[in-house]
């Protein structure tokens, strides 16, 4: 469960996340709650020096345009959110409308944040694959007036790959699709690589560093670098 960087986590069931196995972390982006489960997180760093246009709305477009890209490969319709989504405030970032969601018939399956250092940018977000909707109830009992009413909530307004495709796609498959959608919009190629055990060392020290500056401190590092814990770190 990554959180925005200041939300407040009042309503969250931190015993029942430790029950399940659900780490709880902090993103340094804004936004709401994202549960990483049965989703695919994607993080795209880059800066003005690199073509993104300075400014969160422009850098939004340009990036979520890419992944529209994608979908689009995996023949599914999908367009941008308009943030008209209510309650505006919710504390799960699937029931919030913003400039960085992406919508199928109004439902939304991608939601994304973003934050800036200078001239460079971080846009991450988490893209549903499957239904995960009785975890998120049961995981914030506190956010509606009463479990149905959350799950009512969830089923009208969040969808998944799942649904929307009538199967679910191999991880692969959708990884494929995002880069080369995101490859005809930028004009670029993308080449394979991982972190060397340097650049994990210090993506640890540089997060033990913004815990000490962060006015709200949740994060819980991960205990060795996987593929799990890295999407727990980065998104």
């Amino acid at each position: 469960m990554s959180l925005g960087f200041c939300q407040k986590r009042h309503n969250l069931d931190l015993a029942a996340c430790r029950r399940l196995g659900i780490e709880v972390v902090r993103r340094p982006s804004g936004g709401r709650a994202v549960l990483h489960l049965g989703d695919l997180t994607y993080a795209f760093i880059a800066g003005t020096a690199d073509g993104i246009p300075s400014g969160v709305t422009a850098a939004y477009r340009l990036i979520c345009d890419g992944l529209l890209q994608g979908f689009h490969l995996l023949g599914i319709d999908a367009a941008m959110g308009r943030g008209v989504m209510k309650p505006p405030q919710h504390e799960i970032c699937f029931l919030r409308g913003t400039l960085g969601s992406i919508m199928h018939r109004e439902r939304k399956f991608v939601g994304s944040a973003q934050t800036w250092h200078a001239s460079s940018m971080l846009q991450h977000g988490s893209i549903i694959l499957v239904p995960q909707i009785e975890a998120l109830v049961s995981l914030w009992p506190g956010s509606a007036d009463s479990p149905a009413e959350l799950r009512a909530m969830l089923e009208g307004r969040i969808i998944s790959l799942h649904e929307i495709l009538g199967r679910l796609p191999e991880m692969e498959e959708v990884k494929a699709a995002i880069r080369e959608g995101m490859a005809r919009v930028l004009g670029i190629r993308f080449d394979p690589g991982e972190l060397t055990p340097g650049e994990w060392t210090l993506a640890k020290d540089m997060a033990n560093q913004e815990d000490e500056k962060n006015p709200c401190p949740t994060r819980t590092l991960p205990k060795s670098p996987s593929a799990g814990s890295g999407s727990a770190l980065l998104a």
